[in-house]
């Protein structure tokens, strides 16, 4: 990897440190130790959460998000659901409407 792609991921981890931090959870970047088992690219103050961060100049489900973005009612919350043939599925939501997402979430188990 060339001194610049990981210039680039290290920026990417400390911006998405930041966007955790704008939530209320405490996030910085790891000690990193080339990737091995346990070693997440954060870590925050939730335990047992493994945070890595991938920054790309393009990430090809983003184009779902856009999509979902402009055929969703005004105030609605686009997610994008993915699944590889044989994988498990996986949401994609914006950070930002991550904690909307969760109250969602919460406010249907009460119900």
């Amino acid at each position: 990897m060339s001194r610049a792609s990981r210039e680039k991921g290290k920026r990417g981890e400390r911006e998405f440190a930041e966007v955790l931090r704008g939530m209320g959870i405490n996030a910085r970047r790891a000690q990193q130790f080339a990737g091995n088992e346990g070693t997440a690219d954060l870590k925050t103050s939730i335990p047992g959460l493994h945070v890595e961060v991938k920054r790309r100049a393009n990430i090809g489900a983003a184009r779902f998000m856009d999509q979902a973005e402009r055929d969703c009612l005004p105030n609605d919350l686009p997610i994008v659901a993915l699944r590889e043939d044989r994988g498990s599925w996986l949401i994609l939501v914006k950070a930002q409407e991550l904690p909307r997402l969760i109250d969602k979430i919460l406010a249907e188990r009460q119900m």
